[in-house]
């Protein structure tokens, strides 16, 4: 989020030192009465007013509940629940291209024209005027904005007659779309027409590969089936306008398109006229204009048909569109519209079946951003928009089967198919323009589209998605910024927002050390942690100086996501830097420096009792920011129930670091989130507490971010028009995270809970589902909803320990998931059947590496046997059991590869 940074932040250090006797009598252990932090209302009660606002019965169906947990169907929508449906279609960091509900692409955001949002516009709504930022598009989203001509039409003669028909909602009248990202399915079928057609979209993405996921292409193959019972004959044609320089129409320039054949596809070659063999060089530009190859817009485009040229082959470019006559070349004034066509001519029998397979490419590499971020990483890799169609086409079959099998691996599930789609839905912001690889093969992005820069840490650090699905970008943010140029070598301070703001934000600090911890986990061996260690300590002991008192407790100014500097205890922040701790614990005895392991551990055992003697509100239920005396008039949730209350918790599952907490009051915390937090309606709460931004509306259920159950205090009344209106909101990031840690607390319906009321409030009826929003679309903590699925799964990977492990949350008796590791991905399942438990791990791509696999057994059994086998071949294998945790161990670690199949089985009584 963005908001205006205090002195008080800039000047941490100096702060810390200031004398406060009466708070650090409180910090070495006096009651928190001591500032009478219940004077606020007459005594701990929930008044009807509040009970109005979000009611304890939550009233939900017995039928939408019973949904949560259910396996279901594919989620397939059509007619009006089309139109607002946009699946990003490109590659990861290459602009936002829409597929839209009916197969057309839309949006077109790919000519590096920087703005605020995906459609950028002020809307009203309650009164309050809304940017991009605000939740325009979700107040008002968008309808397939197309300033881009393309589609495919189908022509089919029969011997009685002849039609052609658009591949859209007006060319046929059943159109249907169904989105497992990466690849989105639309089918097309009429009573009228003999020929039905399948598509399905994609760019490739193949996870563990990110070179070959952050490819400028959309691969479009469509599977025509002739339904009659005679043999007919159908062409499928692709058209694209040429858009080189698309928002300088108003040079002087030629457009030129040519059909040029290459080894293994034909092509359609949109650009602007230059000088070769055999095209025109550029014209000049009137005086004064910026030269036509330095436009942001400039560059290369154009459409590849894959395969041999067929016997019967349309190519048609025209300056005013299709004209039905054959050129192999056409060009008009930039001014102009130059629109081009390839297609193929197929005859097909009765029920035959056939594929054709288009790729849409782009090469725009002109990048700017902020005047000092340049170039495109796919522009180093080639040369125009030509090259890239020959590379996809000449790895077509690799990068298309692989990109399908990662679909059919993560869908192949026992989990719910609106939970696998939902939280796998926001690992496509990578491919928008929330993010960037830059020539230089730096990773750089907004929190969302066009807005907050720097890939800020106090956002970034909630997105679990990039680290388990490209481990390769997380680490070159921990390295090349994080620890490298956003990293103050004298204090350890690592600048939230890299080279555009020397600051320090607490929870930022903390979370990029436990995302170091997560790079460290999901590499292959300890090269990365030894190259990041020396600044990770550092940085820990940057929020060591934090903890003035040396008893574990954190305190203010701690600037924040919240975009203010906080004072007093913030038990989330101490929380995270808790959690952070023991990270740096578990690293340093990795890299071999006890004394610093040791000292992380006396600092965080001080810390977890003393948190809980200070903020633990026994008569709330919930931990309460315990206020700096001299800081009450600043911003803070005080006696509000906080979404993110117990988020080191929730940061210390997602990585394996066990319980950090005390047990209790953390599953009680969470239970106060539900019962005070969470309402099927927004609208009543929102009506009573009007400030704040739309990204859920009256209707919408969800988990707002911060109540007041037992009244608000006078610095939260009269801090409405600051950041406090965010704890009015419901973001789905923080959502997200809440959801995650209530799977992983074993509050499994109350999890699935929030994670269906933001899949509700998203469905394609009401907007794009494929568009979280917080500032500005697309926004990167959205990815937190990795997190879920993780959590669901209760997955633990450790790859320079080669260890692996899952404790299903739903179905443990019959379970099946998709897992990612350090050298490979496939996929995990789980059964029991009498006194037997077995578990299998099959890698489909790549390798894992394996000396100890972790499952988890029924309560209150003891393993008896444990037999394990590699294609039926008997590994030897012994165990260990600590409560329900079953440990087996490989007498020497094992490396099963794509195709093979680990088993163990586990005998109990």
């Amino acid at each position: 989020m963005r908001g205006k940074l205090s002195n008080a932040s800039r000047a941490n250090d100096s702060l810390l030192t200031h004398d406060r006797r009466e708070f650090h009598a409180l910090l070495a252990g006096l009651g928190a009465s001591l500032f009478g932090w219940t004077d606020s209302v007459a005594g701990p009660f929930l008044g009807a007013e509040f009970e109005k606002l979000v009611p304890a019965d939550k009233n939900f169906s017995a039928e939408w509940l019973a949904s949560l947990a259910a396996r279901g169907k594919p989620e397939t929508f059509t007619g009006d629940d089309l139109k607002y449906i946009g699946m990003p279609a490109g590659g990861i960091a290459t602009g936002t291209l829409y597929l839209g509900g009916d197969g057309r692409l839309w949006l077109w955001d790919i000519f590096n024209r920087h703005q605020e949002g995906i459609d950028p516009k002020t809307v009203t709504y309650a009164g309050q005027s809304l940017r991009s930022r605000d939740g325009s598009a979700y107040v008002a989203p968008p309808e397939q904005i197309r300033p881009v001509d393309q589609g495919f039409e189908i022509r089919v003669k029969t011997a009685v007659g002849e039609s052609v028909r658009t591949l859209d909602r007006s060319g046929f009248r059943d159109v249907t779309f169904n989105g497992q990202y990466p690849v989105g399915t639309v089918t097309y079928r009429d009573d009228e027409s003999p020929v039905s057609a399948k598509l399905e979209a994609f760019s490739p993405f193949i996870p563990l590969d990110a070179e070959d996921s952050a490819l400028p292409a959309t691969v479009m193959t469509f599977t025509l089936t002739n339904d009659s019972q005679v043999s007919v004959e159908a062409t499928l044609a692709g058209w694209l306008e040429n858009a080189v320089c698309l928002h300088h129409r108003q040079y002087a320039g030629t457009r030129h398109n040519r059909i040029v054949t290459r080894s293994g596809f034909t092509y359609l070659d949109c650009m602007l006229a230059r000088a070769d063999a055999s095209v025109e060089p550029l014209e000049p530009n009137r005086a004064g204009d910026e030269p036509l190859e330095e436009l942001a817009d400039f560059g290369t485009m154009g459409l590849a048909l894959i395969g041999e040229p067929a016997e019967r082959q349309a190519a048609d470019v025209a300056a005013n569109g299709l004209d039905g006559k054959v050129h192999v070349s056409a060009e008009c004034q930039l001014a102009e519209k130059l629109v081009g066509s390839i297609g193929r001519t197929v005859m097909l029998n009765a029920g035959e079946v056939v594929k054709v397979s288009f790729v849409l490419v782009w090469h725009f590499p002109n990048l700017t951003i902020l005047d000092t971020l340049k170039g495109r990483h796919y522009a180093a890799r080639f040369a125009d928009a030509t090259a890239v169609a020959a590379y996809v086409a000449k790895h077509f079959d690799r990068l298309t089967s692989t990109t399908l099998l990662w679909r059919d691996t993560w869908c192949n599930s026992t989990l719910p198919h609106w939970f696998l789609n939902r939280t796998f839905t926001n690992t496509s912001t990578l491919a928008t323009s929330t993010c960037y690889w830059l020539e230089d093969g730096r990773f750089w992005a907004w929190e969302g589209v066009g807005d907050c820069p720097g890939t800020c840490t106090h956002v970034w650090h909630y997105a679990q998605a990039m680290g388990r699905i490209f481990p390769q970008l997380e680490r070159g943010l921990r390295e090349r910024v994080d620890f490298g140029l956003a990293f103050d070598a004298e204090t350890g301070v690592i600048r939230y927002r890299g080279e555009f703001g020397d600051w320090f934000a607490a929870d930022g600090q903390c979370g990029t050390i436990l995302r170091a911890y997560r790079e460290h986990q999901m590499s292959a061996d300890d090269a990365f942690l030894k190259r990041v260690w020396p600044r990770v300590r550092q940085a820990m002991q940057r929020m060591m100086a934090q903890d003035k008192d040396r008893t574990g407790i954190v305190y203010g100014p701690m600037h924040n996501t919240l975009d203010a500097d906080w004072y007093g205890v913030v038990p989330w922040l101490v929380g995270l830097y808790h959690a952070a701790l023991r990270a740096s614990e578990e690293m340093a005895l990795e890299i071999g420096d006890a004394a610093f392991a040791r000292e992380c551990r006396d600092l965080f055992e001080k810390g977890v009792e003393r948190l809980d003697r200070l903020t633990w509100k026994k008569e709330y239920g919930y931990y309460i920011h315990l206020g700096d005396p001299d800081f009450l008039e600043h911003v803070g949730s005080y006696d509000g129930c906080h979404v993110d209350q117990v988020l080191g918790q929730s940061w210390a599952w997602q990585v394996g670091l066990g319980r950090i907490g005390d047990e209790a009051h953390i599953r009680q915390a969470l239970q106060s989130l539900w019962r005070f937090s969470v309402t099927p309606d927004v609208g009543p709460y929102r009506e009573a507490n009007k400030p704040g931004r739309w990204y859920a509306m009256p209707g919408d259920g969800g988990l707002l971010m911060v109540t007041f159950p037992f009244g608000k205090p006078e610095a939260i009344r009269g801090a409405a028009a600051g950041t406090a209106q965010y704890f009015n909101e419901c973001m789905s990031g923080f959502e997200w995270q809440a959801a995650a840690h209530m799977i992983w607390e074993g509050m499994t319906t109350q999890g699935l809970a929030v994670a269906r009321l933001i899949h509700d409030r998203y469905h394609p009826r009401l907007r794009n589902p494929y568009n979280e929003i917080e500032c500005s679309d697309h926004y990167a903590r959205a990815m937190a909803s990795y997190g879920a699925y993780l959590a669901a799964c209760g997955f633990a990977y450790h790859g320079p320990k080669a260890h692996i492990a899952f404790a299903p949350r739903l179905t443990p008796n019959d379970f099946q998931a998709a897992f990612t590791a350090a050298e490979g991905w496939g996929t995990l399942t789980q059964t029991r059947r009498g006194r037997k438990q077995s578990a299998t791990l099959k890698p489909k791509y790549g390798a894992v590496r394996c000396k100890t696999f972790g499952l988890e057994l029924p309560a209150h059994t003891t393993a008896m046997e444990i037999a394990a086998t590699i294609e039926g071949t008997k590994a030897p294998v012994t165990f260990r059991q600590s409560g329900s945790v079953l440990t087996a161990v490989f007498e020497d670690a094992v490396n099963v590869e794509a195709g093979e199949t680990l088993e163990l089985t586990v005998t109990y009584s």
